[in-house]
């Protein structure tokens, strides 16, 4: 359900960075960009987590919960692009630079037995 709702805003989010790389703009180009399209999203987005934290059917330790509390408690943390044209909207490239170290020291467990 949570999937559902969010699938086509995540996807409309993800769409603007395309465009943002696509048209090559410079960063007050960026920064508007981002105000006119990513902030309504991303401001939706804390508004439905603040409403989905006032549930009474919501179990404190449940996974759910915990992201919901954790988007909460970070909230300033994750509008910083927003507010600074030059950072990327989310860290997957580094991770998946990380994730190269572990895969390896996995395959490479048992190369010398």
């Amino acid at each position: 359900m949570v999937y559902m709702l969010w699938k086509g805003r995540k996807y409309g989010k993800y769409e603007h960075g395309k465009h943002i790389r696509y048209k090559q703009l410079n960063l007050a180009d960026i920064h508007a960009y981002r105000q006119q399209h990513s902030e309504p999203l991303v401001t939706d987005f804390f508004r439905w987590v603040y409403q989905q934290r006032q549930r009474t059917d919501l179990l404190p330790k449940s996974p759910f919960a915990k992201a919901l509390h954790y988007a909460h408690e970070r909230e300033s943390q994750l509008k910083v692009f927003l507010s600074n044209p030059a950072l990327p909207m989310d860290t997957n490239h580094l991770e998946r630079a990380l994730r190269v170290i572990p895969m390896g020291r996995k395959n490479y467990l048992f190369c010398w037995s």
